[in-house]
Order: structure tokens, then C-alpha cells, then sequence
């Protein structure tokens, strides 16, 4: 399975994790243009910290790669890695390549 894949699949893992709270009419879909701020979200900024949490446990586990990801580099971007699960897969491969280039 090649990264992308992989990385989507952490994110999905961890969706799974957080739907688990939600009722089923505030299920977080699975998809990348799922939106994960703003208006659209149905999340709330503590389900939000919840869920990077659970994509940074499942990439570690997942791809044996060890990411912060709302640091100050994510949080100082003109757009937020955050906004959709696209966005925030897109994001985790860069750091995975710099990772690995390092």
C-alpha cells in the first residue's frame, strides 16, 4: 500500500475512533473532502484536539513515523492543514518526506 493510502487509512482509523462519540447524525464522513473546521464541521474544537490525536497514534503505529502535527508550523500556514481530511493527509505526507529525507 503506498503512503497516501496508508496515511488516509490513519485518518479513517481515527474518524472511526471520534464517530464513536458522535451521534449518528453528526457522523464525520469519511472522505477527503470532508470539512474538519469551520461551519461545515461537525466537529468542536475538543473533538478536533481529539482527533489529531488519534491520526498522530495511528500514523505512529500505522507508518512508524512519529508527527506533532498542530505545532506552530501547522498553525501559522495560511491555510489550515486542518480543513478537510484531504487537506490534513496532504499535510502528514509532506512531514512524512521530510521525516524520512532528514
Amino acid at each position: 500500500m503506498d503512503c497516501s493510502r496508508q496515511v488516509l487509512a490513519a485518518i479513517y482509523r481515527a474518524v472511526d475512533s471520534i464517530n464513536v462519540e458522535l451521534s449518528a447524525d453528526r457522523q464525520l464522513s469519511k472522505a477527503p473532502e470532508t470539512p474538519m473546521l469551520g461551519r461545515e464541521s461537525v466537529l468542536d474544537s475538543l473533538r478536533l484536539v481529539r482527533l489529531i490525536i488519534a491520526v498522530e497514534q495511528e500514523v505512529a503505529d500505522t507508518l512508524g513515523v512519529t508527527l506533532t502535527l498542530a505545532d506552530e508550523r501547522a498553525l501559522s500556514m495560511k491555510e489550515s492543514p486542518f480543513r478537510t481530511i484531504g487537506s490534513l493527509a496532504q499535510y502528514i505526507e509532506e512531514l512524512i518526506s521530510e521525516a524520512r529525507n532528514a
